[in-house]
This record gives structure tokens, C-alpha cells and sequence, in this order.
């Protein structure tokens, strides 16, 4: 009888070992997946700003190459509103820490038949930053002081009819799809237009296994794709996958090739430089 037990724990911790590394939370799947929008959800991540293969090798390589910086973001669900065609949009408040100084934005979320849907944006992350003498990168024709703000500007540069003030759900114009329902692979469709800045498609490329501090996740994986140029090519400077599961956004990766370095006191060109902004789970409560 004792043997006949110890047989059954031992077959049960073999399934539970096996369940485990298979994921319990398991692939979208097609018909069976919907973004988790629900007020109280929360996503941490550790963000890495990284910027690495500084050329030509120089005496200023040391203020570009190989500085890694990390900050925290907590995503949290803190309400939902009703818009004028009576759609509940969830209220995503971002608080980026970055130098000890918290950044916070909103952005707005709704799930229809067809996608995640994106209403809009409102608070000081997404504004666009102002050229000055102090700006170290030059990309995409712009100047900017840091990684996160050349993330911002091709992620949030969106024409002012889009940016929401306050809390305010406009009907007009009509929302933005950020992910497409059902979840197939090989799946392309527009998230912006051109002119709307600039034409931004996304595109299902495959499942991944992703492992983070919380866990080992099954996700697809969705490429962004740009072209800011208008050259009808996609960029290949920008390099951007986010890794998406049930539980929500698990790994979003983005590397900039090529940017211009430029001097703290002076917009004269030293040299090139890549750089890479990477967003890491570390604690989910749903």
C-alpha cells in the first residue's frame, strides 16, 4: 500500500514537473485570446536603456559605448471609462522612475470583436523633445537627449486630434487597432497611417517561450514595422518586438541602429552608435 502511494506522488510531481515547463498559461491561441483588461490588473518591468558599438573607436567612446541604464515602470489598470458610443475604455497609468524623478501618463484601451483597440494618450512622457545644444543623439532627422525619448517620439509622435487632455474620451477620430483578433501567425495589419505621422504596421511572427523573473511564458511575438521615411521600405534601423501572452505585455525589445552621436555642448557628429531599449516583466499581479 505505501509503495502503491509513493508510485502515485511520484507519478503526480512528474505531471506537475512536465505542466510546469510547458506553461500553464499556454499560447493565445486562435478565438481564445483577449488582451486582460480589467481595473486593479498590474504589470512591473525593469527597463534597460543600453547603448553599445560606438564607430570609429575614439576618445569619446567611453561617454557612448556600453552604459547600461535601468529604470522601473509599473503599469497599472486604475479605471475605466465609458466613451459616447457606450465602449468601457480602461485608463493605463505608466509611472516611469527614471534619476529618481517619476514620469506618468495615461493611455486608453479597449477590447472589441476585432483587437485591442488604443483611444489615445494624455501626460508629459509623450511629449516630443525640443532640439538644444545638450542633445546627444541625432535619428530620424530629430535631436534627442536619451534612448527613451527617440522610444517616445516613433511610438507616441501622433497627430494632436489623437492626444487625449485629462481623462477626456474623444469619439473622434476613430480609435487605432493594436492587436488584431483572432491571433494567427502571419497575421499584418496598419496600426497608424501615413501622415498619421508616419505608416506603422504590425505584424504576428511566431510563438516564443520567453523567460522573465516571473515566469516562463508562451507568447507571440509582434513585430513593429516603419516607415518614417516614406520611402515605402520598411526601416531597418528599428528593430522592435513586443512578447504577448494572456497575462498581458511580457518583453517588449527595441534596437535603434545607427544614430548619430553627437557632443554634449555642440551638435557637431562624433561618430555612430547603436542602442537598445528593453522592457523586462518582473512582477504581475492580475
Amino acid at each position: 500500500m505505501k509503495l502503491h502511494l509513493n508510485l502515485l506522488l511520484l507519478i503526480f510531481a512528474i505531471i506537475l514537473i512536465t505542466s510546469c515547463d510547458k506553461d500553464p498559461i499556454g499560447p493565445p491561441g486562435n478565438g481564445s485570446f483577449i488582451y486582460p483588461l480589467k481595473v486593479g490588473n498590474q504589470w512591473e518591468y525593469d527597463r534597460t536603456f543600453s547603448s553599445f558599438n560606438f564607430r570609429p573607436d575614439s576618445s569619446n567612446d567611453d561617454q557612448y559605448n556600453d552604459i547600461n541604464i535601468t529604470s522601473s515602470v509599473i503599469i497599472e489598470i486604475i479605471r475605466r471609462e465609458p466613451t459616447p458610443d457606450a465602449i468601457d475604455v480602461f485608463v493605463f497609468q505608466e509611472t516611469l522612475n527614471e534619476n529618481d524623478r517619476p514620469l506618468v501618463s495615461n493611455s486608453f484601451y479597449a477590447n472589441l470583436d476585432s483587437g485591442l483597440y488604443f483611444y489615445g494618450n494624455s501626460g508629459p512622457a509623450y511629449v516630443t523633445p525640443k532640439a538644444s545644444l545638450n542633445n546627444r543623439f541625432l535619428f530620424k532627422g530629430k535631436y534627442f537627449n536619451n534612448i527613451r525619448e527617440i522610444t517616445s517620439y516613433i511610438t507616441n509622435a501622433i497627430p494632436k486630434n489623437y492626444v487625449l487632455i485629462g481623462s477626456s474620451i474623444s469619439e473622434n477620430p476613430p480609435p487605432i487597432q493594436s492587436l488584431k483578433y483572432p491571433i494567427n501567425i502571419g497575421s499584418q495589419w496598419t496600426f497608424r497611417n501615413s501622415g498619421n505621422p508616419w505608416l506603422i504596421d504590425k505584424k504576428i511572427i511566431n510563438y516564443e517561450k520567453v523567460t522573465v523573473p516571473v515566469g516562463s511564458f508562451v507568447c507571440i511575438k509582434v513585430q513593429w514595422l516603419f516607415d518614417i521615411d516614406t520611402d515605402n521600405v520598411w526601416d531597418e534601423d528599428i528593430i522592435f518586438y513586443d512578447y504577448i501572452c494572456k497575462k498581458g505585455l511580457i518583453k517588449r525589445s527595441i534596437v535603434f541602429k545607427d544614430i548619430i552621436a553627437t557632443g554634449e555642448m555642440s551638435p557637431e557628429p562624433l561618430g555612430l552608435i547603436d542602442a537598445k531599449d528593453e522592457s523586462i516583466l518582473t512582477k504581475l499581479t492580475l
